[in-house]
């Protein structure tokens, strides 16, 4: 599995994450704010909410869990200290670029295979040690990063959601199926003869079939509302997918 890795753009540099995270949260502000007035906020007995100004853009912000620990290290790579691993990433938060002459953080893509690719800069950065050697240094580390994206929108050419749409068609979860897959002998027997229940680790080909590639097969289980593969017994209805599916 390829590696989350930051691209810094003034450079060419690519700093790897020793491990890939277990979880990305990834969350959306839009560009508004609460109406104030000179005295204060403005508010009033009959509103159900504080009545809001549109400021236009917004900020998306992606948070990483990561973990370096030098007993997970290659061989031939030695450290003794875990921020050697770690102090790069560390510099992505630092005023270390610097634009007509003015310093600031370094602009730098966010890569972790053809999944993810969304620029922007690291605004903060914190760290936990929680091992340590006889002389101090530390050894594991669990670091908690924030990334703001910068650039073009999500859905526009160069942003995230368009290059996603590149790859990935889009798929209509409320149309009547186009057609379905049969799930034979390709489960765990379910009781009844010929019947057979998704053999979780057959998903991938089940959505490479039914879309022609093998990402989206939470889309094909969500149609079919299944939550356990292996409480459900086949065939698989297929939804529509298309240039008008939304």
């Amino acid at each position: 599995m390829e590696r989350v890795a930051f691209l810094i753009e003034a450079t060419g540099e690519q700093i790897y994450c020793l491990l890939n995270p277990e979880t990305l949260v990834v969350t959306r502000t839009a560009g508004v704010e609460a109406r104030q007035s000179s005295g204060g906020r403005l508010t009033g007995s009959g509103l159900a909410d504080d009545p809001l100004l549109f400021t236009g853009g917004g900020r998306t912000e992606l948070k990483l869990d990561l973990l370096f620990d030098i007993d997970l290290l290659p061989a031939h790579i030695e450290a003794h200290d875990v921020r050697q691993l770690t102090r790069r990433i560390w510099a992505l938060a630092e005023n270390s670029a610097e634009v007509k002459r003015q310093h600031r953080p370094p602009m730098v893509q966010l890569l972790w295979g053809q999944a993810w690719s969304v620029p922007g800069i690291v605004t903060e950065v914190a760290e936990r040690f929680d091992r340590f050697a006889t002389d101090g240094s530390p050894l594991r580390s669990w670091l908690r990063l924030t990334f703001v994206r910068v650039g073009a929108a999500a859905d526009k050419e160069g942003g995230e959601a368009w290059a996603l749409a590149q790859r990935l068609p889009p798929i209509d979860l409320s149309a009547p199926p186009a057609t379905a897959l049969e799930v034979v002998d390709e489960g765990v027997p379910a009781g009844g003869e010929g019947a057979a229940t998704i053999n979780p680790t057959r998903l991938g080909l089940f959505s490479l079939e039914a879309f022609g590639n093998p990402f989206q097969w939470k889309e094909l289980l969500a149609y079919n509302g299944i939550d356990d593969p292996l409480d459900f017994i086949g065939p698989l209805a297929v939804p529509f997918v298309g240039e008008g599916a939304r």
